[in-house]
């Protein structure tokens, strides 16, 4: 704690203070450029940026190469209006601020015991007080730590630590991993923090190279820049827009992109909700964690497809293929592939489901534990697929009743949910809301309550998957269902939405309606990908400029 009170105590404390290494490079700043013809359109601001959960493993993977997962003790919610990434909705607590700090002290243990994990810092011995083997580490392994390099206050700072702790123990490596320990701890470690030459200016200025390549490192791998980005930001390169570009290729081509799949489709596609979903076991005996986690791989594995094999969103509906293991594949009917664990990719054309209604995932946390729930998976349609949610219902109108006793909730797993959904929207209070959503996801019916294929109810029933689309259109099944939702225009704007929140870490303004237009002309122009989604996000002002906030 002293070593920390000794780095912190010179520290600026308003992030609107002066010049320092981590602000725009003059050759970067200015107003966005603009075409002929092209309105200079506002960028927004995004506030400082704490690593989230997520974020926080992976920086100190890839820093010492640890694999402890440090953030599985943090007491911190974290959650934004859509993403665990919003930098409105990452504070800090003193008791949260005791994580941190306590995960940076084993952190430091740890490395020191280990000896890959030490000679990631260790590149010198350093032997006596004011050594300058201890300055260089803390130059060249803080610029990693800070992501940026560090001014020249900030190194005395931590050499002041290293000569405290040396003075103390006498133990050179020691010292320095405990200067290297408390800048862990610090605020410029724990925050993505990007500064404003004027903090109540208006006018739009360019990210620093650093900043924008972190803003890439952690939008694609949750993680901090390698060393192309940090060669990148040095020279002045990530200016250059097809530099910028083929960054986004290389970034995607890396196994570290994994992260941008399980965090932006993980949340987008809900696909972290199988993780925790429960079931009836007299209902669905078959539902098990292994289960689960076989949907939610799949679902990953299958937006990664789309991502890097840059198929068309048009094909997200009607996609006919899958990754399955042998007891995923025995639950879709499929054949055994003979891989227990792995996932293998396969195509099955008669298994009457298609795209990603089709997926188990979606059709498994889009329902309850005891039957499936053509409301919730109509409504999540609109939300996540369309932006456009419904109202919530009103607090006097009564909730599709759903019994508390497993004996009881197995009855009413077994009725006909069209007649149940019947019942409900005959009142009045309900009919107006429940008929924009309900027909749809009473579509998908044929699928129940963990994605399983099925003809009729358990009671007997015959299910009929026909129906209408909010406008009155009539579908006839889940695969035109598929369709006319991805050729309704508000799927590609939703997808940009989404993608454009994800990348910034910041809710959607008003101002950013021009940005979102004119990127959604580019990106159709260019091929409407989810990476060529990824590039013309990266290429916007939005991405490469900010403003500060006007008083």
């Amino acid at each position: 704690m002293l070593a920390l009170a000794v780095l912190l105590a010179a520290c600026e404390g308003a992030i609107s203070g002066p010049v320092r290494a981590g602000q725009p490079d003059e050759s970067l700043t200015g107003t966005p450029p603009a075409s002929e013809g092209e309105v200079v359109v506002d960028p927004g601001r995004v506030g400082i940026h704490r690593l989230n959960n997520q974020e926080y493993d992976n920086t100190v993977r890839d820093l010492f190469g640890t694999s402890t997962r440090f953030a599985a003790t943090f007491s911190v919610a974290e959650e934004g209006l859509h993403f665990d990434n919003t930098a409105s909705a990452l504070g800090m607590t003193p008791a949260q601020y005791d994580g941190f700090f306590e995960a940076a002290m084993q952190l430091i243990s740890e490395a020191l015991q280990d000896e890959a994990q030490r000679s990631r810092f260790l590149t010198c011995t350093p032997t006596a007080p004011a050594d300058p083997c201890a300055r260089q580490i803390i130059e060249s392994f803080g610029k990693l730590i800070y992501r940026r390099p560090l001014d020249a206050a900030e190194v005395e700072r931590a050499m002041a630590v290293y000569d405290a702790d040396f003075a103390r123990a006498g133990n050179g490596p020691e010292a320095v991993a405990e200067a290297l320990g408390a800048m862990l701890a610090s605020m410029s470690f724990l925050y993505r923090i990007e500064f404003d030459p004027d903090p109540t200016s208006a006018e739009a200025h360019a990210l620093s190279g650093y900043e924008l390549a972190s803003r890439l490192s952690y939008l694609h791998w949750s993680s901090i820049p390698d060393a192309g980005l940090f060669e990148a930001a040095q020279s002045g390169a990530l200016a250059d827009l097809a530099v910028l570009e083929a960054t986004v290729d290389r970034l995607l081509g890396d196994a570290k992109a994994s992260a941008f799949v399980e965090s932006f489709a993980g949340q987008w596609l809900d696909l972290r909700k199988l993780a925790t979903h429960s079931t009836v076991e007299q209902i669905f005996p078959t539902f098990t964690p292994a289960l689960a986690s076989a949907m939610q791989r799949e679902g990953q594995l299958w937006f990664h497809e789309f991502l890097t094999q840059d198929r068309p969103l048009s094909d997200f509906f009607s996609a006919d293929f899958h990754y399955v293991n042998d007891a995923l594949a025995a639950h879709y009917g499929f054949a055994a592939p003979g891989s227990p664990e792995e996932l293998v990719r396969v195509e099955v054309s008669s298994d009457q489901r298609r795209g990603f209604l089709g997926l188990a995932a979606f059709l498994t946390h889009t329902s309850v534990p005891s039957r499936t729930s053509p409301t919730l998976r109509g409504a999540w349609i609109l939300g996540e697929l369309w932006c456009s949610p419904p109202p919530p219902p009103p607090p006097e109108v009564p909730q599709l009743e759903e019994a508390a006793e497993p004996d009881a909730m197995e009855a009413a797993g077994s009725e006909n949910v069209r007649e149940r959904l019947d019942r409900h929207r005959a009142d009045p209070a309900c009919y107006g809301c429940h008929a924009q959503f309900d027909p749809m996801g009473l579509g998908l019916e044929r699928y129940d309550g963990i994605g399983r294929y099925r003809e009729t109810y358990p009671n007997g029933d015959v299910i009929a998957s026909d129906g209408t689309m909010p406008d009155g259109t009539p579908f006839a099944g889940p695969e035109e269902l598929g369709a006319l939702i991805g050729q309704d225009p508000r799927f590609a704007a939703c997808a940009a939405s989404k993608l454009f929140t994800y990348a910034l870490g910041r809710d959607i303004e008003d101002s950013d309606r021009i940005i979102l237009e004119q990127l959604g002309q580019r990106w159709a122009a260019r091929g409407p990908t989810f990476r060529n989604l990824l590039k013309e996000i990266v290429l916007s002002e939005a991405f490469r400029f900010r403003r500060g906030e006007p008083e």
